[in-house]
């Protein structure tokens, strides 16, 4: 299913069974299927007269007409006893003289007015059962694609059905669409009932109605047919600035529990992952978002987690099961005018299966690595001969301990890895695959599943997917500069720089000042890589602690490889360098790069001189020689150990051909 667009909740109404009623008021009568409270209307024709200027004469045009349903049976007041059609009354019939000028007017009179009275009845109508099947969260002022697996929910997706989507929040419109698609086949389980469990909105550490209330102990008779039984709960915290924790309930990471016959079961309550929200940044126009706030199972423009808990272990068919859903107790003391008081929203069921129909049965989920999907984005493009990554899933009884996974780029060469290890039922993974190659433009890579435990899969339908990637981009230079300006935090933020095997080749664990810019000159080989920009607090470099930004240059040029400040988590850029001296006109550049700095010892050095020995002489702070050593450089990088030396601040300086590089160290072990 996907859901577009949404702040909230799908919800299916489904019938009970159960008939109820409801007192209605009923009108006299109704115009055009309208309710009125008086009409004066005319039983004939009425016109309106005006001058027409061209035959300059006074001429006239007829009302539109409309009905009048009369209800008079108190038996049935909503069906109609007498319809009559009749015209607009109670209006001026305009006078004009020769020269169309206007003189007079005529109160035309109604021939008949009618005031509305009320008859109330009992209307009887099923109740309908709320089952909300998905929730998710709207972002700043952006739109989403989410995608939801409401498979457990078939039984009440059959036939007629209606779906309610609300949302809710600050916003002036929203936009929800939702597409339902669907898989051929028997699904893996059946799931034959699905019973609504704890519902609503409720307050929390109100003293007067604690959320305990709304939260009672449940007894469930479980069906003599079931033989997997999972409770889910759907629950995200909401509020903040109340006494004594001004951080309950959004900012709130706590651990809640759920008793399934005498046994607790853990339900974190916590994301946090926003920061690393593949929609970003986010913000309305005007003003600078929060989106990268850690919250209480929720972030803006994503999902909201279900936590699911298999009761199979606690169960037996025919038997009862009792549930209690208990929070960690809290009062609210008080809090500043207008706060907004700490509450949870709680949806929950519990879901029984009669059956797995299958032994042997394995999916591919999704394809992480390539692709073009938005809630990738984070991770690619990437490079030529890196490794994709698949998701698999075991749809089956037996547990899943191998599989063979086969691979391939448009119509090349099929590529296959045998995968193993352990998946109990309806668990999965994520698979890391050998290296693939391809070259420029549009590609499309397709992988699937075979093998499972040795045997034929028992279901195919769900064991290929196919992806559209495009390769990174490919530089003509040898060397990067790193434009870092830090924030009010800069003991947050870092980088690092990584071979297309995920080896950190240059970092840059701190910045020792706030709201300064840095610049690290990189030198690099032929080849992919990755340069990625963290901040521990998840906050980016951008907005609320001072305006930071990170950014990438193409050598000495002003051409951005890659830009963000607003970035949560962090900021990854991949992309490719294929040097060739005399094609591109790159401005010479000379510079020397050390790290780790501050250094225990050993530091790394990145250096424009390559492919020679350097010579290489250590100062300190007085400028005395301390150390001496031609050091060999290939690809730009060399290393040197400095853990003889006594702590302090060194210097470090490189000489060949003539050219000089000097770059200073701090020595802390």
């Amino acid at each position: 299913m996907r859901y577009l667009r949404p702040d909230s909740n799908l919800e299916s109404r489904t019938g009970t069974g159960v008939i109820d009623s409801t007192l209605t008021a009923f009108p006299s009568f109704t115009v055009n299927g309208s309710s009125m409270d008086s009409l004066q209307y005319m039983t004939d024709t009425s016109y309106t007269y005006f001058y027409d200027s061209l035959s300059m004469a006074l001429d006239s045009i007829a009302n539109p007409s409309f009905e009048i349903s009369f209800y008079t049976d108190s038996l049935n007041p909503s069906i109609p006893t007498t319809q009559i059609v009749v015209w607009p009354a109670y209006y001026n019939s305009f006078e004009f003289d020769s020269l169309g000028n206007f003189t007079d007017s005529t109160f035309v009179t109604p021939d008949s007015v009618v005031y509305v009275q009320y008859d109330s009845a009992y209307v009887q109508f099923e109740v309908k059962e709320r089952i909300e099947i998905a929730r998710s969260i709207t972002p700043y002022g952006m739109a989403v694609d989410l995608w939801f697996d409401v498979t457990d929910y078939r039984t009440l997706l059959m036939d007629s059905v209606t779906f309610v989507s609300t949302v809710c929040g600050y916003s002036n419109g929203w936009l929800v669409t939702n597409d339902f698609y669907f898989i051929e086949g028997v699904p893996p389980m059946n799931a034959f009932k699905v019973t609504n469990l704890w519902n609503g909105t409720f307050a929390y550490g109100n003293s007067a109605d604690p959320i305990d209330n709304h939260l009672p102990v449940i007894s469930l008779n479980v069906d003599s047919t079931t033989t997997y039984e999972k409770i889910r709960l759907i629950t995200t915290g909401h509020g903040f600035g109340g006494f004594p924790n001004q951080e309950v309930a959004e900012f709130y990471d706590v651990t809640h529990s759920i008793n399934i016959n005498g046994t607790d079961l853990d339900q974190h309550l916590w994301r946090s992952d926003c920061g690393s929200n593949p929609l970003y940044p986010q913000g309305a126009p005007g003003y600078t978002s929060t989106w990268f706030y850690k919250r209480a199972n929720w972030c803006p423009g994503s999902y909201v987690t279900p936590h699911d808990y298999n009761a199979t272990p606690f169960i037996s068919p025919g038997g009862v099961v009792t549930l209690d859903y208990n929070m960690v107790p809290y009062t609210v003391t008080g809090g500043p005018s207008g706060f907004y008081a700490p509450e949870y929203f709680i949806q929950s069921h519990a879901i029984e299966y009669d059956a797995v129909n299958y032994v042997n049965n394995a999916s591919i989920e999704r394809i992480v690595t390539p692709t073009d999907a938005f809630e990738y984005r984070r991770r690619n493009p990437i490079c030529e001969g890196l490794n994709p990554s698949v998701v698999i899933k075991n749809n089956g009884s037996a547990i899943l301990t191998t599989l063979t996974i086969k691979y391939q780029v448009d119509a090349g060469s099929l590529q296959s890895y045998t995968w193993t290890g352990s998946l109990n039922l309806m668990d999965s993974t994520t698979v890391t695959l050998p290296p693939i190659t391809f070259g420029a433009g549009t590609h499309t890579f397709t992988a699937y599943i075979e093998q499972p435990n040795g045997f034929n899969d028992e279901f195919v339908y769900d064991d290929t997917l196919r992806s559209t990637f495009v390769p990174v981009n490919i530089y003509n230079t040898n060397f990067v500069r790193i434009l870092t300006k830090t924030d009010g935090s800069p003991n947050e933020v870092s980088w690092t720089v990584k071979d297309d095997q995920g080896t950190v080749l240059f970092s840059r664990p701190t910045f020792p000042a706030a709201n300064t810019v840095y610049i690290d000159t990189v030198f690099l080989s032929n080849g992919c890589y990755s340069i990625t920009a963290y901040d521990s607090y998840g906050d980016g470099v951008c907005c609320y602690n001072g305006v930071g930004l990170f950014r990438i240059l193409k050598g000495n040029t002003a051409t951005q490889i890659g830009a963000s400040g607003d970035y949560g988590d962090f900021y990854n850029v991949n992309f490719a360098i294929d040097f060739q001296v005399g094609i591109d006109d790159e401005p010479e550049a000379a510079d020397i790069f050390v790290y780790p700095n501050p250094t225990t010892g050993l530091i790394r050095i990145n250096t424009s001189f390559d492919n020679s020995d350097v010579m290489t002489t250590v100062f300190d702070a007085t400028g005395k020689i301390v150390m001496i050593k031609k050091l060999p450089v290939t690809d730009y990088r060399t290393e040197m150990d400095l853990s003889t030396l006594q702590d302090g601040l060194y210097m470090i300086r490189m000489e060949s051909n003539g050219k000089k590089l000097n770059r200073r160290v701090l020595l802390i072990k």
